[in-house]
């Protein structure tokens, strides 16, 4: 019963907030007013733990840069895939479009807290946006091969995380030179 009650009051503040946050919402005192401005600050506040998402910072495998650029004539672009976690991870590389793309290599391993670059080469074709999914989980110890790391991790019933990486056609003038001060120095 008091968790009913407790219930209705957010229920109630919910509405108050909906209310003021409508342009038919008038209210006739000013202080009413402010007691449901601050009641909707509590409201929001409070997280809503279905919708909120994952946050880029929690990502266990990183890419840099975030998304490919290639020109319609096509072109080669080097991505750095970071592995953030603890232990060893197997990546698997696949791609929307393979007629158009070669990615190399599409099987690799990366050591805890190393880098590793991806090759991805564009051929001459049409215009389209395509994508790159990688497809990552931990190494076993022992195990060397990513592809087979990959397949006894899927046997257990586990699924591999992912990250999307969106491969972008531009025009030669809206294309993005990389910044010389982020690249590696040897």
């Amino acid at each position: 019963q008091n968790e009913k009650s407790k219930m209705g009051k957010v229920d109630n503040e919910k509405s108050k907030v909906a209310k003021i946050d409508s342009p038919n919402y008038k209210s006739g005192s000013r202080s009413e007013q402010k007691s449901v401005q601050q009641k909707s600050v509590v409201a929001v506040e409070m997280p809503d733990i279905k919708t909120d998402k994952v946050k880029k910072e929690d990502k266990k495998l990183s890419v840099d840069p975030e998304e490919g650029q290639f020109l319609e004539k096509g072109g080669r672009q080097d991505f750095m895939l970071v592995n953030t976690m603890d232990t060893a991870i197997a990546v698997k590389i696949k791609c929307s479009n393979n007629a158009l793309y070669r990615v190399t290599p599409v099987y690799l391993s990366i050591a805890t807290n190393q880098i590793t670059t991806l090759m991805v080469t564009r051929l001459p074709g049409p215009a389209k946006n395509d994508k790159l999914v990688a497809a990552y989980c931990p190494m076993e110890p022992g195990i060397k091969d990513p592809k087979e790391a990959m397949a006894k991790y899927e046997a257990k019933g586990k699924k591999c995380e992912i990250i999307r990486i969106m491969l972008k056609l531009v025009n030669a003038e809206d294309l993005v030179v990389p910044d010389p001060s982020r690249e590696a120095v040897s």
